[in-house]
């Protein structure tokens, strides 16, 4: 399972200093568009579930994200598989022929870094979502219930030492949609 927490950033600047000063290890920048899919009979916005072709400088993937568990930090199952070169377009037309419609594309330049934390594996991430500024999402994976209260603990002291408080419980795609239109 994936335990995550998305905060708002006011200073991106601030926040890179803050990185380097916890130890975060800066790994690489990627271009990502998020295409997220509605399902023909099911809302996902009701059962907490999420369905997306991710491009990351042209690699694709599929990711199945299931419903959240209670708490503060955002824990959830979650699937994720390579697509073959090139084929994102071709699953995209079999998924409309199944009645799955295009919710909406996400686009965010995001930096990762990753934190060695108390003998755990943490990866932050520095996100510029287009139209909706700059967020940091801590994120470590859990194997098993038994790690869900120290991720927990282990992420939101993570975002203090980074001087983050606003904490951001909404998707980038529910932020998009709540967006009044232009």
């Amino acid at each position: 399972m994936e335990a995550e927490c998305k905060f708002r950033v006011t200073d991106a600047v601030e926040t890179r200093i803050h990185l380097g000063r916890i130890g975060a290890v800066f790994q690489k920048i990627e271009k990502q568009c998020d295409t997220y899919l509605k399902h023909p009979s099911r809302d996902f916005r009701v059962t907490n579930e999420a369905l997306r072709i991710r491009e990351i400088d042209g690699n694709s993937f599929i990711t199945y994200k299931g419903p959240k568990l209670a708490g503060p930090i955002k824990i959830r199952p979650e699937i994720e598989l390579p697509m073959v070169a090139g084929t994102a377009g071709d699953w995209r037309k079999i998924w409309e022929h199944l009645g799955f419609v295009v919710a909406l594309d996400v686009y965010k330049i995001r930096e990762v870094y990753n934190l060695a934390y108390s003998g755990r594996f943490v990866t932050i991430t520095l996100d510029h979502v287009e139209t909706l500024g700059y967020f940091v999402e801590i994120e470590r994976i859990i194997f098993g219930e038994s790690e869900i209260q120290q991720a927990q603990e282990d992420i939101q002291f993570i975002g203090r030492l980074l001087e983050l408080t606003e904490i951001e419980s909404r998707s980038y795609l529910g932020l998009l949609l709540s967006k009044p239109s232009a």
